[in-house]
């Protein structure tokens, strides 16, 4: 009963926070309700440990001509590990709030911990039907909280984009169900037949949650800040989360490799833009792709743990690196030790994730060991970045209750390299951590050593920022894709608006007597 008692112990502060949402003297208890709710949640994940694995079927479902199998949860160790990064998520999100300049609605945090509920049944879920619905749950939040932000028509059809490109991943994921139904007996994930898992694969790329790259509510900071990176980070969780199951081993021929080639590049051009892009909200797109990236080539190459490695590591980091916006000194040291964690060094959570050999490795190690050092740069680059709000500037609560937001993310990083997964206590791949720290370490004494010389070259950061922006520019292929959507989104838009002209005229009787014996005469012939 642990894992249902952080269900009903997230429902019930989702509760209370709507309900004093409407209670006006209550209104102030809302946020310590939420904050309250969202940590003893992330504590209570800790007890599942007496329960793992665990296994759970929500009763049969009717007819079963139609269903053969019953949505099913299951906890391991990995799915226990994203939903303790993704509960220490929502408390970080929930207490970065304070130190936002405008009042935060409790309706958001209420919001926070329905999505939590939501993506903790993903997490869980293990046949397909369970996923399915979770995934659907989730894009209904998404996509209500974003038509209810979109602050023009333009803005309105980016939404319509992303909640399509959503269902397409929900809809192959059906696909993926019907297919495995005829070919498996079992329609858990961990025995999809090769077919089935490939379209599941396709499936959890859209639902990557990266396109389109930016939502309507990110012209306001503080959903985009808050509520937004919560949703961002959940959807690509919940997506990635099924990557650990997935028999992706059984995947023949030169799939794996082209999967594997079509994330080098994934990777590489997603690090690029991390890194040079001036604000960490405008390039979280690309954190989660290149992270994902890394996630997914673990998973081809037979590494189910150092996925779920690299997919922690996305939602822990990338939460630190999107939620700091009132800087300290000391909480920046921090958050950069924090970095070490994800560079595969002995016994960090990251250990596990160059485990495995890599096919070609000539042409692959080199491209994701690149595209690794270049997030993990642009992560640092990002905390080292000036200040929107000095923290001292700030209340005294606030002081204390901001810093205290970052404690579950890295303790949840600390913990998951010694205890409680598959991944922990793992040596990892010793050349790849020597050189992380290596590389790392002399560009960082070249930075700083030379900082002071290279400052008044105008002349020459100028032509580097002239550079990146034309390279930028070159590269920005999310542009052309996005265009061609709205344009085939805007054309059936028409087609429909002319449709209804017509049925909606004075012929419009007679032509719904054709449309119909045309039906009839189909159906007929078959």
């Amino acid at each position: 009963m642990t894992i249902f008692g952080t269900l009903l112990l997230l429902l019930l502060a989702f509760g209370l926070v709507s309900l004093f949402r409407f209670v006006p003297r209550l209104r102030s208890y809302a946020w310590l309700t939420a904050a309250s709710g969202s940590l003893l949640a992330w504590g209570s994940v800790f007890l599942w440990q007496f329960s793992i694995p665990w296994q759970a079927t929500l009763g049969p479902w009717l007819p079963l001509s139609l269903f053969d199998i019953s949505p099913q949860l299951y906890a391991d160790s990995f799915s226990w590990l994203y939903s303790l990064s993704l509960t220490g998520l929502s408390a970080a999100v929930i207490f970065a709030s304070t130190a936002q300049q405008e009042p935060v609605s409790p309706l958001t945090w209420a919001g926070i911990l329905l999505l939590l509920v939501v993506a903790l049944l993903a997490l869980l879920a293990d046949t397909i039907p369970a996923l399915v619905i979770a995934w659907t749950a989730i894009d209904l939040v998404e996509f209500i909280n974003a038509a209810r932000a979109a602050p023009s028509p333009r803005s309105a059809e980016r939404v319509v984009v992303a909640f399509t490109l959503r269902g397409l991943g929900t809809g192959l994921g059906m696909a993926a169900g019907a297919l495995a139904a005829t070919e498996a007996e079992v329609g858990l994930l961990e025995n999809l037949p090769p077919s089935a898992s490939l379209l599941l694969l396709f499936a959890v790329g859209l639902r990557m949650g990266v396109l389109p790259l930016h939502l309507p509510y990110h012209q306001d900071p503080i959903l985009r800040r808050g509520f937004g990176t919560m949703l961002r980070l959940t959807t690509s969780a919940t997506a990635l989360a099924v990557l650990p199951r997935l028999p992706l081993q059984s995947l023949q021929g030169q799939i794996p490799l082209l999967l594997l080639s079509l994330s080098a590049l994934a990777a590489l051009y997603a690090a690029w833009k991390w890194l040079t892009l001036r604000d960490a909200l405008e390039a979280r797109p690309y954190w989660l792709i290149g992270m994902s990236a890394l996630s997914l080539a673990a998973a081809l190459r037979g590494n189910p743990a150092g996925s779920a490695a690299w997919g922690s590591a996305l939602i822990l980091l990338g939460g630190a690196a999107f939620l700091y916006s009132a800087q300290n000194l000391w909480l920046t040291r921090l958050l950069l030790f924090s970095l070490l964690l994800v560079l595969g060094l002995p016994f960090s959570i990251t250990a596990t994730g160059w485990l495995a050999p890599f096919p070609l490795p000539f042409l692959f190690l080199p491209a994701f060991f690149l595209a690794h050092l270049m997030l993990s740069l642009g992560y640092a680059r990002y905390l080292l970045r000036a200040p929107e709000s000095p923290l001292a500037e700030m209340p005294r609560w606030v002081q204390a209750a901001y810093p205290a937001g970052f404690a579950p993310l890295v303790l949840t990083a600390l913990i998951g390299g010694v205890w409680g997964w598959e991944g922990s206590l793992q040596l990892g791949n010793l050349g790849f951590a020597a050189a992380s720290i290596f590389v790392l370490a002399l560009l960082s004494l070249a930075y700083f050593r030379f900082r002071q010389v290279l400052q008044p070259v105008s002349q020459l950061q100028q032509t580097g920022e002239q550079f990146i922006s034309r390279a930028s520019r070159f590269l920005n292929l999310q542009d052309a894709l996005a265009g061609a959507l709205w344009a085939l989104y805007r054309w059936l838009g028409r087609l429909v608006s002319y449709f209804s002209q017509l049925l909606e005229g004075d012929g419009g009787l007679l032509w719904t007597f054709i449309f119909l014996i045309l039906l009839i005469s189909i159906l007929r012939g078959s």
